[in-house]
């Protein structure tokens, strides 16, 4: 049932972030929304090496997460050197490497939180983060969708600042502008687009 609950939350997010951040307001447990990222990033994990197998690279065209990118060009070496496949570490490097990012993110947004004058406590900095997830684990392994998604994900940020920091739709908007600047930026340096690594 929970599983259930989870699923209906992650679509109220990308349908109605509005009212689904003004719901969130008054939670203070920590324990649904980890067990909803938990939940939901296996999606992820599990349906990204399925779309490589089909010879879909995860880049900024197609992965909605540096995760993915970033275990599509690290599991070859890994394959390599250990024998197991790259399917395999592919689905374990999107998982735990979005594991680590977005709890991450939600400690970094409530600096920039508090930058902004914004009124939220670390547990809404942590709802902006994980929440706003929701596009990219149920859809950023869909191919040509990974860019859109992770857009998504960006104007769930701009709403989640708004509604649960109280912070001016404005400085939301420039906030999240940059981060996706500094996102774009990683993507090309690490060669996150067009990876030449053979698969």
């Amino acid at each position: 049932m929970q599983i259930k609950d989870d699923f209906k939350k992650s679509y109220d997010f990308i349908a109605r972030p509005e009212q689904a951040f003004e719901r969130e307001k008054d939670e203070k447990s920590y324990l649904p929304m980890i067990r909803f990222f938990l939940v939901l990033n296996v999606i992820l994990a599990l349906l990204t090496p399925v779309v490589n197998w089909l010879h879909i690279p995860s880049d900024i065209v197609h992965a909605g997460t540096n995760a993915q990118m970033g275990a599509y060009v690290q599991a070859p070496l890994l394959e390599t050197s250990t024998g197991v496949s790259r399917y395999l570490w592919v689905a374990v490097l999107t998982y735990f490497g979005n594991f680590l990012k977005f709890p991450l993110l939600g400690i970094l947004f409530h600096a920039f939180a508090k930058v902004m004058q914004g009124k939220g406590t670390l547990n809404d900095s942590f709802k902006v983060s994980i929440y706003s997830t929701a596009p990219v684990l149920l859809l950023g392994w869909v191919p040509f969708f990974g860019l859109i998604s992770g857009l998504w994900v960006g104007y769930l940020y701009v709403v989640g600042f708004w509604k649960l920091h109280d912070v001016s739709l404005g400085k939301a908007i420039a906030l999240v502008n940059l981060l996706i600047g500094i996102q774009l930026v990683w993507a090309f340096v690490f060669g996150w687009i067009g990876n030449s690594t053979p698969w």
